[in-house]
């Protein structure tokens, strides 16, 4: 409500798009001053929803105008202001609040006073979400739309290696042998972890293609490629990926996972990416050949690892190999490029996790 108090961090509007529920945060305390936008109204992307006045105003918004808040820059097709919290207190039952979290609503997201129960949940929850077959019909189209503009525009070549993961599975089992179930680590974020630091050894494959020129990025900005149960893709981002540890890398992916498919991921999920990666290792493909998403100019896939035979010294012996590939933008760099990232990656799948 107008007048109402958000703290840094409360959720306050929830943009829907055909991918996913865009969580939008308070980065700083504030008081909602009028709301530009009625809830469930379409609004272009940018389009203020909101004026507010800083508890604290920073120097930069001291100027008596209100600041506002804005939605996310990416393809939402829809957006609408959530009521602000306010400072009226809700009552849940063990039922509603069981509820609430399986299905990924916050307290923004229910009614906003009184004692909540399982009912007023599931029915809540019901009536905000899109039915399941329209939202991936459409999640298809935008995937759809994305990749044919990408296969259009962009001159792609694809280059492949094999990779042994052999010793990062037995330090991988040593490593997880002692720990309770949420402290293990699973190959994937190890190759992601890989990635991510063999990317940043491998500049000219992190950044964009933009305006006629490649625009190299600062830092590794990840998007991970997550399948969707009820069909469809999205990609969430994982920034500054490479300065991540192995345990680090497998919270945030565990956490993108459950939110992408709970169709909960918050703004900063789908900050832009600088490159991606597929992994089809869970679906059992032995390797892929991605297309690059735009404006983009790589995308790392990784196959499934898989027991081989191998050529060990003078030996043939069993190995866990995985097939790597990296789809490449021919206007930004070439393949002798992605064969540098591959050295890149062998090298610091040696020393993970």
């Amino acid at each position: 409500t107008e007048g109402s108090h958000a703290d840094r961090g409360d959720l306050v509007a929830v943009i829907e798009t055909d991918k996913s529920d865009i969580e939008i945060e308070v980065f700083d305390p504030c008081v909602f001053d009028e709301f530009l936008v009625a809830l469930g109204e379409s609004v272009a992307v940018g389009d203020p929803i909101a004026r507010v006045t800083l508890d604290e105003p920073r120097p930069e918004t001291s100027t008596g105008a209100a600041p506002t808040i804005e939605p996310a820059s990416h393809d939402a097709t829809h957006a609408s202001s959530a009521d602000a919290p306010t400072a009226t207190r809700r009552r849940l039952t063990p039922r509603a609040r069981r509820l609430a979290r399986e299905r990924g609503l916050e307290l923004v997201d229910l009614p906003a006073e009184g004692t909540i129960t399982g009912d007023t949940v599931a029915r809540h929850s019901a009536e905000r979400r899109p039915a399941p077959a329209d939202r991936s019909t459409n999640m298809r189209r935008a995937v759809a739309r994305l990749m044919q503009q990408s296969w259009a525009d962009i001159p792609h070549y694809h280059v492949a290696s094999t990779l042994d993961l052999t010793d990062v599975e037995r330090r991988l089992e040593r490593h997880n042998a002692d720990r309770p179930l949420d402290q293990r680590i699973v190959m994937a974020a190890v190759l992601y972890a890989a990635v991510a630091r063999a990317v940043a050894d491998t500049p000219q494959l992190n950044g964009w293609w933009r305006d006629g020129d490649v625009e190299l990025s600062a830092s590794v900005d990840l998007g991970i490629i997550v399948s969707l149960r009820t069909g469809g893709i999205v990609v969430p981002t994982i920034q500054r990926a490479d300065q991540l540890d192995v345990a680090e890398m497998m919270s945030t992916v565990r956490e993108l996972v459950e939110r992408s498919r709970r169709g909960r991921l918050r703004e900063r999920d789908l900050q832009e990416a600088s490159v991606s990666t597929t992994n089809m290792g869970e679906l059992g493909a032995d390797r892929v050949f991605g297309v690059i998403h735009p404006p983009q100019v790589a995308l790392v896939g990784l196959g499934a690892p898989r027991r081989a035979p191998a050529v060990v010294g003078d030996e043939v012996v069993p190995r866990l190999l995985i097939d790597a590939t990296v789809a490449g933008d021919h206007r930004a760099h070439d393949g002798l490029v992605a064969a540098r990232l591959f050295r890149h990656l062998a090298r610091h799948l040696e020393d993970l996790p």
